[in-house]
């Protein structure tokens, strides 16, 4: 018999399941776990850590490749691990996996990679349980204790019970005072010390996973704004009022003000040297000297690096406000709102064409597809120049050139270029005897010969070409009238040709 399942048994099957279905999608979404479980897991997360330090978070595509390609080598030969791929291969299924982030640099056309936040994760879990930490330390107690106990005296809103603790923190201090000017000094011994410190290391070791978590959140709330206003979605009108009036959406996220509380600490240079100074003094004792070479190198340059990539993470969040801003404040959103719907609607369309012909229909047309033959650089062969240079010639020749004479090259010139020089003439000699003939005739009339009375005294001589030439002249230098009138020519052929244009004359000599 089965025994019935209880209401608090019904509830503890449901949490199971629950928990076990958010577990499983975590599995297939978490870039951490993923590396954790992957096959070549111990190799890569050996190479990123090598190379991915504190002084060294972002290294240059190429000098990352180059780097991977001898580790590669080295595990080859010298171990039993299974290398079935290139460098090149290994890195770009690294960032398809989101290991690596692939990001440009500011200002030059290099790209760079870095650890995800997930891989950060998976790499510190990793070496956490090659060098397991005793978790049941005096050290780490203290910590929770001491938190718990600020804590607590910061949220109290009891006055009586704050002034008691305030006292008995006094009175805590003083007896430590008495005892320091009696000569007499608590001093951690040795093992605690060295469990402090290394709490210390451990609890700062999770911040560049932090950082790298805070930036992938504003690049994900970056993309959800602009999702919210282009696609219309709710709230999209108080993001839009809100950036016109200058507020920084992304600064005010909660992501945004959780480290703006932690940057704010960063900014603060008496506190950054006080706690320099301690770290340098804490390195100076003796119980320093368990420390692992790599943990003093870390503790040594924690506040420059907590500085460095604070200021970066500060950087990419300002970055993504004036991109938004500009985005907003230049209507570019209105374009890409345009662009959305076209794409949504060619989209619609086509999914409609699909019900009709399918993709897998044969069209009867033929694509030929572009193609480059690919071989291994050891076939490739170096190009020698001298190959391909021509034989010294035996002798040379010379030979006189021919005497050309200045009508030749006139005729040439008229047979590329309109004759401005002669247009010119020909009007100018059509003005002077109009206006000689106005002037012996007493008349006041405003004298003006048009296009049309200059083709008809001095005809053509390049065809088309001059009555062009005419037409531009007269409308640099002559005056527009009412009226249209016919222009004659005839072409290198003799075949006569005449056109319409508007009525253009010329009321003085042009200069050409």
């Amino acid at each position: 018999m089965c025994a019935k399942r209880t209401r608090e048994g019904r509830i503890g099957l449901l949490s199971v399941i629950s928990t076990a279905i958010a577990l499983q999608n975590l599995k297939d979404e978490n870039v951490a776990w993923k590396l954790l479980r992957s096959r070549n897991a111990p190799m890569t997360i050996a190479i990123l850590d090598s190379h991915f330090t504190e002084s060294a978070r972002r290294i240059p595509v190429p000098e990352f490749i180059n780097l991977v390609d001898a580790d590669l080598e080295d595990i080859a030969s010298r171990t039993s691990i299974e290398v079935s791929r290139s460098a090149q291969a290994y890195c770009d299924a690294w960032r398809a996996d989101g290991y690596l982030v692939r990001r440009p640099v500011a200002q030059t056309r290099q790209e760079t990679y870095e650890l995800s936040s997930g891989a950060l994760l998976a790499i510190d879990y990793a070496k956490r349980m090659m060098r397991p930490h005793r978790t049941v330390t005096q050290s780490r107690l203290s910590i929770i204790v001491d938190q718990i106990n600020s804590l607590a005296l910061a949220t109290d809103e009891n006055e009586e019970r704050r002034r008691r603790a305030l006292l008995e923190e006094r009175d805590r201090i003083e007896e430590q005072l008495v005892a320091l000017e009696q000569g007499h000094m608590d001093v951690l011994d040795r093992t605690e010390a060295a469990e402090r410190v290394k709490d210390i290391v451990g609890l700062a070791r999770e911040i560049p996973a932090d950082f790298a978590h805070v930036r992938d959140d504003f690049e994900r709330i970056n993309r959800s704004l602009y999702d919210t206003i282009i696609n219309y979605e709710p709230g999209h009108e108080d993001i839009l009022a809100d950036i016109f009036d200058g507020v920084d959406e992304i600064s005010q996220s909660p992501s945004g003000q959780s480290f703006k509380g932690f940057y704010s600490l960063l900014r603060d240079a008496d506190l950054t040297e006080t706690v320099q100074d301690d770290i340098d003094g804490i390195l100076d004792c003796d119980f320093a000297r368990e420390l692992d070479p790599e943990e003093r190198r870390f503790l040594r340059g924690l506040v420059r690096a907590f500085v460095e990539q604070g200021q970066e993470v500060n950087g990419v969040m300002t970055s993504f406000a004036q991109g938004l801003r500009r985005f907003v404040q230049s209507q570019d959103y209105q374009r890409e709102r345009v662009l959305k719907r076209q794409i949504d609607r060619a989209l619609g369309r086509a999914n409609r064409v699909v019900e009709i012909c399918p993709c897998s229909c044969r069209t009867g047309q033929s694509l030929e597809l572009s193609s480059v033959r690919i071989m291994p650089v050891s076939r490739w062969k170096l190009k020698n120049p001298a190959e391909t240079q021509a034989a010294p010639a035996a002798c040379v020749s010379a030979d006189t050139a021919e005497t050309v004479s200045f009508e030749d090259l006139k005729r040439i010139a008229r047979e590329t270029e309109i004759d401005f020089m002669e247009i010119a003439a020909n009007v100018n000699a059509c003005v002077r005897k109009l206006l000689q003939d106005v002037g012996a005739g007493g008349s006041d009339e405003l004298a003006c010969v048009s296009v049309a009375e200059v083709l008809a005294r001095y005809p053509a001589t390049q065809g088309v070409a001059s009555v062009v030439g005419l037409v531009a002249l007269a409308l640099d230098q002559g005056v527009s009238q009412r009226g249209e009138e016919i222009v004659h020519w005839k072409s290198a052929e003799g075949d006569s040709f005449r056109a319409r244009i508007p009525r253009l004359a010329f009321d003085r000599e042009v200069i050409v």
